[in-house]
């Protein structure tokens, strides 16, 4: 497992990674409080069967991603996070796989845009249609 920097228009994303470059392509989304780093053993695990794994910290838990306004929290631009991320990635496609915030994160994301989620899981957070 490695660390990363990952730049986007709206800030630099720390992550980490691990798994083959070649590997399907999986980004994993952290609950509140925690960081990317609550994914570790799955990230071991699934990366050791060859899939590429990514867990970046999001808005406003990486440093370099820190907006001070609410306003610049809102899930519109929590999902163009995502795609940010998996663009700068070279991902066109990937898995999505959420916890807790970040769970409602992923689920607006694959609302957003069926075309680049070829698969969602969901940990403990309901759809949204559910709330």
């Amino acid at each position: 497992m490695t660390e990363l920097s990952i730049s986007t228009s709206a800030g630099v994303f720390d992550a980490i990674e691990a798994g083959p470059p070649e590997g399907r392509p999986v980004l994993l989304l952290h609950g509140f409080p925690q960081t990317g780093l609550a994914w570790e053993r799955q990230i071991a695990a699934l990366a050791a069967q060859g899939y590429r794994m990514v867990a970046p910290d999001q808005r406003g838990y990486s440093p370099g991603a820190r907006p001070e306004r609410a306003e610049h929290y809102r899930m519109s631009l929590l999902v163009d996070d995502v795609v940010a991320i998996t663009e700068e990635l070279g991902w066109s496609t990937f898995d999505l796989v959420g916890h807790d915030w970040g769970g409602a994160v992923a689920w607006w994301t694959a609302d957003a845009h069926p075309g680049r989620v070829r698969t969602l899981t969901v940990v403990s957070t309901p759809h949204p249609g559910a709330l």
